[in-house]
């Protein structure tokens, strides 16, 4: 596969909607997923570290959400790639 104008323009485009989810995140769930855990704490029933699942989140949209979208747009439209 060779580097193409499409891929790089579809990995920017996926690279953003990935910058969105993170912040929807970090804004919505994460400080609910942190009050859980926490209160969950005093029971000795918690499960995941929210830590863990930020990472998680993190990697997907930032590393595999852009190479997903390369992929995408190069395989899409790049002509004789069909």
């Amino acid at each position: 596969m060779t580097l193409s104008l499409h891929g790089i323009a579809f990995a920017l485009v996926f690279l953003a909607l990935g910058l969105v989810e993170v912040w929807v995140f970090a804004r919505a769930v994460y400080p609910v997923l942190s009050h859980r855990h926490e209160m969950a704490k005093v029971t000795y029933s918690q499960g995941r570290s929210p830590a863990l699942i930020n990472l998680i989140v993190r990697l997907q949209a930032l590393v595999v959400l852009p190479v997903l979208g390369y992929f995408v747009g190069a395989q899409f439209f790049t002509p004789g790639a069909h």
